[in-house]
C-alpha cells in the first residue's frame, strides 16, 4: 500500500506525458482540437500530481525532474507544434514562424532548469517567471479560441508577437501569484465559479478559459509593475 501511494503522483505525471505525445501525434495528422483538447486535459494533470505528492507526503526529488520531462513534451513541443499546425492552415510558414516557436521552447526550458535548480523548499504563494505549464495552456487555449470563432477571432500574425511575449514571460524574474492563491478565500471562489457559469450561457468555455488565464497574467504583469513604483 505504500509504494502504491508513493508512485500515484508519478503514476498522474506519465499521463500527463502520454496525453502530450498524443496531442502531438494529432497535431501532426491535423486534428487541432483534439490535440488542444489533450494538452488542457495535461494541464490540469500538471496540477494534481503535485498536489497527490504534498498531499501524501511523498514529494521527491524525482517527482521534480519527472515534472519537468513531462511539461517540456506537453507544454513546450506539444504547443509548440499545435501552434505552427494551426499557422500552416492559415498560410503562414517558414522561419517567421520557426524562430518564436524555437524561442518559446528554448525560454521554457530555461524556465524549467531554473526551477530545478532554485526550487523553494515547500509550498511558496508565487512564481519566478510565468510556468511553462501556463504557457503552454494560454497559447493552446489562443489556438482552439480561434478555432472556436472560425479563425476569426485573431488575424494569424498575432501569434508571432505572442509567443516572443510568452518567452520573455517564462525566462522573466517577474513573480506570478499561485492560482490557487488567488481564489483561495471560499466567497471568492464561489464568485468566481459562478461568473464562469454565467459567462458559459453566451460563451464558449475555451473562450472562458482563455479570457481567465490571460487575466491572471494581466494581473501578474500588472502587480509587477505597481512594486515597482
Amino acid at each position: 500500500m505504500v509504494s502504491v501511494r508513493r508512485s500515484l503522483p508519478s503514476a498522474v505525471s506519465f499521463a500527463n506525458l502520454i496525453c502530450g505525445m498524443l496531442a502531438i501525434v494529432l497535431a501532426v495528422e491535423g486534428e487541432l482540437w483534439y490535440a488542444g483538447a489533450l494538452i488542457l486535459l495535461g494541464y490540469l494533470l500538471d496540477g494534481l500530481d503535485g498536489i497527490l505528492a504534498r498531499r501524501l507526503g511523498v514529494a521527491s526529488d524525482f517527482g521534480i525532474q519527472l515534472d519537468s520531462i513531462v511539461d517540456i513534451v506537453n507544454f513546450g513541443a506539444a504547443s509548440a507544434i499545435l501552434v505552427i499546425q494551426h499557422l500552416r492552415i492559415a498560410g503562414l510558414r517558414g522561419w517567421a514562424v520557426w524562430i518564436p516557436v524555437l524561442l518559446f521552447v528554448m525560454a521554457g526550458a530555461y524556465r524549467l532548469a531554473r526551477f530545478n535548480l532554485y526550487a523553494p523548499k515547500g509550498k511558496t504563494p508565487d512564481t519566478l517567471g510565468l510556468t511553462i505549464s501556463t504557457s503552454g495552456a494560454f497559447v493552446t487555449l489562443a489556438v482552439l479560441s480561434n478555432l472556436s470563432a472560425g479563425s476569426r477571432l485573431f488575424p494569424a500574425w498575432i501569434f508571432i508577437p505572442l509567443l516572443i511575449i510568452v518567452a520573455g514571460l517564462m525566462a522573466s524574474r517577474i513573480r506570478f501569484p499561485e492560482f490557487n492563491h488567488m481564489i483561495r478565500h471560499r466567497w471568492a471562489s464561489v464568485g468566481f465559479l459562478s461568473a464562469c457559469f454565467a459567462l458559459t450561457l453566451v460563451l464558449q468555455p475555451v473562450i472562458i478559459w482563455f479570457s481567465v488565464t490571460t487575466g491572471y497574467i494581466s494581473f501578474g504583469l500588472a502587480r509587477a509593475v505597481v512594486r515597482s513604483l
